[in-house]
């Protein structure tokens, strides 16, 4: 059976934020296929482009749904895999004459596959039940970067979708977004270390599975990762916490404890199950991380380098059981930028469904970025803005090891111009270490977003406790961060009610719970702790001074409940609060600010600046992106270069700004050390 689907748009931008500058080609393998129990695999060959073309992304977006006959009230892992033919064959008995000794075979040619992308399926009873907010017709999409994949991703390839249930109740959508372009990296071989469930009946039955595997490294390769998705399964495996290693050439590359402790944040919630329970690298509902490790200091080119992935030693207790998922890849490259920094997500504003849990918003963008080159990344500048609004700009300092990432939460901004019939948030992260980034593809990405709602500036919170109220505070914020109201010391099962009268603005509030039993957040109205009788159910909502209702949250929320609002007018207007000084586009391509000529830059002791065509007198400022003034110069003839001293300037993002008889003129000025 072959699908293919071919969309060539001149510029597309996929619904979870990722940001594409080339054609793009959408193939479909699986049109939401009803996923078949007991476990069993779901084979679809789907034909590929084999045209030469290079892709500078492939997104595999796979859309889980509910099935035939409805969403399953259990959770099931579900496993993506590419398969390719080998020109070998596989055999089987067909039939064996008793009489004569003869036997008959079938030959079918052998397919190796090689998995790019888990998920965990949700607790479906409340999809099945048609409550909680959730219906039968419920789908949820999951995103994996298979771009090193590209070799694989072409001609006929069996696209495997491997369900672990055993109920029909779930379905899939498998779609593969190709993107033309130059990827930042040029991949010379992906290899499978592992791809089989270990089980772990003591450490030395992992270890006889995870044996020590070698593998050449080509003369022409300058650097190297380890890809690894792993999941503990299992009463002990999947729900204590230990940690494992990759090693190369028996020294140590990573480690990490395999370990989710943020279960009750997942956003699909709540659920019909023990969604809330931290779990061993999985919760229910949740794509599995994909492990990345930096395998460039390891290996040197043209020798072997052995992989090994050892895990600590633990005792598994009489009656319990303990098994690990794993699926680990080494990919080696000829080429990979030394600076190269990626705009990796964009989690709020975001109206996808995977960010449900922190949108929608009125203060605070938040971003991740990833480190894709091979230097470690200490600083890079981020500029985000609105359709129709102006752009702000960060500079990031910290350390990003190689393909490590870091979730950012910006300073506030002025939605003011916000064009309200097509909302979009755009984020571009550029000069990584304060030099140009070598591959800018996937600098920028763009989001669609909701907007928050407006409320009455005077309102109460009604919040009822269980009989836990120590697990419980609340937290209100003005957009700059700050404090408005904290509380906790809660009394039990009572009614509080705290009343505000707001300012115009924007606003966040906050609601947390922790239980330290569970080592996170289970709410103040969970149905396991209710049906056991463990805990009473609360309530919590906001009201206007008239008790009319402006928001009832469930109870079963997990670890927070996070609710932003403007007070005063609609998200874009009137807000008057400019946080971004410098109005400027990331480009510079104005027609003033083509006349202002900065070289070199980036620039260490001492630069030029020229005017082309402007005969003025003016000042000119240099100031950091926060509008800290460093220095001040009085300019009494354009028509002279000007020489302006840096080395005294700590290293960073500068703007400077040269301002005339009303005209103004802006360039960005990297001053590195």
């Amino acid at each position: 059976m072959k699908h293919l689907l071919h969309l060539l748009l001149l510029c597309f931008v996929f619904t979870n934020g990722y940001t594409a500058t080339g054609d793009t080609t959408i193939i479909l393998s699986h049109p939401l296929s009803n996923l078949a129990s007991p476990p069993s695999n779901d084979d679809v060959w789907t034909v590929f482009p084999n045209t030469g073309t290079t892709y500078q992304k492939i997104i595999m977006r796979f859309t889980l749904g509910c099935g035939t006959p409805n969403c399953s009230g259990w959770d099931y892992t579900v496993n993506t895999s590419l398969g390719k033919k080998d020109g070998t064959l596989d055999s089987a008995i067909v039939a064996i004459d008793t009489l004569t000794l003869d036997t008959t075979w079938s030959y079918n040619d052998h397919v190796n596959f090689m998995e790019v992308g888990r998920l965990i399926t949700p607790y479906g009873t409340y999809m099945a039940n048609n409550s909680n907010g959730f219906n039968n017709s419920w789908t949820h999409p999951y995103y994996y970067d298979v771009t090193d994949y590209a070799s694989i991703l072409k001609d006929s390839v069996n696209v495997r979708v491997h369900y672990d249930g055993w109920t029909d109740a779930f379905s899939a959508k498998v779609e593969f977004l190709m993107v033309e372009g130059t990827p930042s990296r040029t991949v010379e071989s992906v290899r499978e270390v592992y791809n089989t469930y270990m089980g772990y009946p003591n450490s030395a039955g992992f270890e006889s599975v995870a044996i020590p595997k070698t593998f050449p490294i080509a003369s022409n390769v300058t650097s190297a990762k380890v890809v690894l998705i792993m999941t503990g399964h299992g009463s002990q495996g999947e729900f204590d916490p230990h940690n494992f290693q990759i090693k190369a050439n028996s020294l140590e590359v990573a480690a990490r404890l395999l370990w989710k402790n943020d279960c009750g944040m997942t956003a699909i919630a709540p659920q019909g199950g023990t969604w809330i329970f931290n779990r061993a690298n999985w919760c229910p509902g949740e794509k599995v991380p994909v492990i990345e490790a930096d395998l460039t200091p390891f290996i040197t080119p043209g020798q072997d380098v052995t992989l090994d992935l050892d895990f600590d030693d633990y005792t598994i207790q009489q009656g319990e059981s303990a098994g690990y998922g794993v699926s680990m890849h080494l990919i080696t490259y000829t080429n990979q930028p030394n600076n190269d920094v990626a705009m990796e997500e964009i989690i709020a504003p975001n109206n996808d469904k995977n960010y449900l849990r922190f949108n929608p918003i009125s203060t605070k963008p938040i971003v991740k970025i990833k480190n894709t080159g091979k230097l470690p990344l200490t600083k890079t500048l981020i500029t985000y803005w609105v359709k129709g609004g102006v752009p702000c700009y960060y500079e990031w300092n910290g350390y990003l090891p190689t393909y490590e990432t870091s979730i950012i939460t910006l300073p506030p901004f002025d939605w003011t111009g916000l064009d309200t019939t097509d909302k979009v948030f755009f984020a571009e992260v550029s000069f990584p270490n304060l030099v140009a980034d070598e591959y800018t593809p996937n600098n920028l990405l763009s989001s669609s977003f909701n907007l928050p709602p407006m409320i009455d500036s005077a309102f109460f919170t009604l919040f009822k406790t269980n009989n836990h109220p120590e697990e419980n505070s609340y937290l209100l914020r003005n957009e700059w961060g700050d404090t408005i109201l904290f509380r906790n010391n809660f009394a039990n099962n009572a009614f509080n009610r705290d009343t505000f009268y707001l300012d115009h603005g924007s606003y966040s509030f906050d609601l947390y719970d922790y239980d330290s039993q569970w080592e996170g957040g289970d709410g103040i109205s969970w149905w396991l702790n209710t049906q056991q009788g463990w805990e009473t159910s609360g309530q919590f909502s906001l009201r206007k001074l008239n008790n009319a209702v402006i928001k009832n949250f469930n109870g079963d929320f997990g670890s927070n409940i996070h609710y932003e609002f403007t007070v005063g007018y609609p998200l874009g207007y009137g807000s008057g609060k400019p946080a971004c000084i410098y109005p400027l586009s990331l480009n510079e391509t104005n027609a003033e600010n083509s006349r202002m000529n900065i070289f070199p830059n980036p620039a260490t002791d001492i630069v030029s600046i020229e005017w082309i065509d402007v005969a003025a007198d003016g000042i000119l400022k240099v100031s950091d992106i926060s509008g800290k003034v460093y220095q001040q110069h009085t300019i009494k003839n354009t028509h002279q270069k000007f020489e302006l001293i840096t080395k005294n300037l700590p290293h960073g993002v500068y703007l400077v700004e040269f301002a005339s008889k009303g005209n103004r003129m802006v360039k960005k000025l990297i001053v590195t050390k």
